[in-house]
């Protein structure tokens, strides 16, 4: 029996943003609460951090599948360096170590973390707000210590609430957290993860992953400044390959505070520590390199991945960019290729691989590929969307696809979509402002109503809450197109800031089609509201079928005794039966009899 190489397949789609879309899920935060910043004076309970102060927690995780194990268990202690406006910053390490990577290459695993430095950054929520790891921290490394820490992903209660939802971040992507108060002595609380977005359209390449189940309980002790206490919980994930059953992996984890565990801390440099969230670094090259001796093995390896069945487009584009890196001359052999007879099926994984390469003259050759009027608008197209994505966004590349937009073609289309998402991949705040006030001067100039929509596309790839406005104007146009294209583009956008304009254009929305779009604008970014429960119930009878599935999704998500109340009622009336099942998924069926 082939080996699934699974451990493999989960780290290049959570790591890889760019190799699997040209849509990006980035956030400098790994918790986003719906109001901003958390409203400290409203909560029954709240972290006590103050500097100097030291604690250590015994963690564990076993990831199982297909008889294969992986474990992690080591000691993190923790130290507050500083505590300024609210915020902690906790240098921390790892002690007592143990790691087994029974589920990855050798040249794929990571290296133990153990007495290697790092920081944090803690509000009084007891909410790990972000993280920075010291320069001799190794990248799967930082990803295999961010993968635990989200495992801690938990938010306390404002005061006389016993449920309550933020939008966060995982190795996976964005979903919503779902938290319930369990008791308040001990102060128990309960967390489940809901509407994952996958990060990147990894199916696109024949990954496919889906997030089965995830429960997990947190417990703090009142009685000690408020980090946690306990935690436990397990998460179910399936992955599979395009044509393979699927691979069921599941995970167990769990903490345990206990002080007495605390070591010394080493010191290192806040000002020199790589503070990228660790689901966005570049994907490593060197381990998968194989035997191959020259580029014409390369090659056929590369159409041979892409031949199999079922056809292997990831990796076909991982190692052909693997080898295009250490040979940046063979660049224009693969081109030569492309401008020949190179097979529709691979000539997509090709133009990743030129991406993924890194190389500078690849990007040299994907920017004249746009231009190329003796290349299909397909292959042009392509070459756009991987300039956008390739390394570390660039003026010089804003120009050129702003420029290549400027030909009213396809990929002139392609070209502006890749420029909003330029902004989302960017750290350069000048180059940010100089896309988003290019933009911005487009969407207000322009009078063809084609170009408007794909300049609300392109603003919703930014994922920059200033565009809120813009874009809530656009939701009042008597095109309901615009107005249906301005709403999925808001769901991209801040959930906080977004939220508000959502509600009310829903408020005041007639057409059927543009109120489903803003329904599921609304689920996307985690959005709940009493106000929002009356305008759903309003629709919750709907004779669109589409807004009427949309209003019922929404409603269950709201996780509400109201909410719950509407859908028991309506099943009662209700005489599709699939609308009937849609219900079953979000109310216990004992409170349907």
């Amino acid at each position: 029996m082939r080996r699934v190489n699974i451990k493999r397949l989960l780290v290049l789609a959570a790591v890889t943003v760019a190799v699997v879309s040209a849509i990006a899920y980035h956030s400098s935060r790994h918790l986003r609460s719906p109001e901003g910043e958390f409203a400290h004076t409203s909560q029954t309970a709240s972290c006590i951090l103050s500097q100097g102060q030291t604690a250590a927690f015994h963690l564990s995780s076993t990831v199982e599948a297909e008889g294969q194990k992986d474990i992690f268990e080591g000691v993190m202690s923790w130290q507050v360096e500083e505590f300024n406006a609210g915020i902690a910053r906790v240098r921390a390490t790892f002690s007592k170590v143990t790691l087994t990577q029974n589920m990855t290459l050798p040249a794929e695993r990571a290296v133990s973390p153990e007495g290697l430095p790092f920081f944090l950054q803690v509000d009084s929520n007891c909410a790990i707000i972000s993280t920075a790891f010291a320069p001799q921290w190794q990248p799967k490394t930082r990803l295999l210590v961010a993968t635990q820490l989200d495992n801690l992903t938990f938010l306390l209660p404002e005061s006389g609430k016993t449920q309550w939802q933020v939008a966060a971040l995982d190795g996976l992507g964005d979903y919503t957290a779902h938290f319930s108060l369990l008791s308040q002595k001990p102060l128990q609380i309960q967390r489940q993860k809901t509407d994952h977005l996958i990060r990147g359209a990894a199916d696109v390449f024949g990954i496919n992953i889906s997030l089965n189940k995830s429960l997990a309980t947190a417990t703090f002790n009142t009685a000690q400044p408020l980090w946690w206490q306990a935690v436990s919980g397990q998460e179910q994930i399936s992955i599979s390959t395009a044509g393979t059953p699927k691979v069921v992996m599941n995970q167990h984890f769990s903490l345990q505070r206990d002080d007495q565990l605390f070591i010394a801390i080493p010191q290192t440099d806040w000002n020199l520590a790589e503070k990228t969230i660790p689901y966005d670094l570049p994907p490593e090259f060197s381990e998968l390199i194989t035997q191959h001796q020259s580029y014409t093995e390369a090659y056929n390896a590369f159409n041979s991945a892409i031949t199999e069945q079922p056809p292997r487009y990831f990796d076909a584009a991982l190692e052909m960019a693997a080898w295009l890196k250490l040979h940046p001359e063979d660049i224009d052999l693969l081109v030569a290729e492309l401008r020949g007879q190179m097979d529709d099926e691979a000539r997509p994984t090709a133009f990743l691989a030129l991406q993924l390469s890194g190389q500078g003259k690849a990007r040299e050759v994907l920017s004249s590929m746009m231009f190329d009027a003796t290349m299909s608008q397909g292959d042009q197209s392509r070459a756009a969307s991987a300039l956008a994505d390739f390394g570390t966004p660039s003026q010089e590349v804003a120009d050129l696809l702003m420029s290549r937009a400027t030909i009213k073609d396809i990929a002139g289309n392609t070209s502006l979509l890749g420029v909003g998402s330029m902004v989302d991949r960017s750290a350069d705040p000048a180059l940010r402002q100089y896309i988003m006030e290019s933009l911005q001067q487009q969407l207000v100039s322009t009078t063809d109503q084609s170009e408007r929509l794909i300049l609300i596309d392109s603003i919703g790839n930014t994922g920059d809450g200033t565009f809120v406005d813009a874009l809530s104007q656009e939701l009042t146009s008597p095109s309901e197109a615009t107005r249906s294209r301005a709403a999925d583009a808001l769901s991209r956008l801040p959930a906080e800031q977004a939220q508000p304009a959502l509600v009310n254009a829903l408020s005041l929305e007639n057409d059927p089609r543009v109120s489903k779009a803003l329904i599921d604008a609304l689920k996307h970014v985690g959005a709940s509201s009493p106000e929002l429960v009356d305008l759903l119930e309003r629709r919750i009878s709907s004779s669109n079928s589409s807004q009427h599935a949309a209003t019922i999704d929404l409603l269950g998500a709201q996780h509400t005794d109201r909410a719950q109340q509407l859908l028991i009622t309506q099943y009662k009336r209700e005489t599709d039966a699939n609308i009937k099942k849609l219900i079953g998924r979000y109310v216990p069926a004992k409170a349907l009899r």
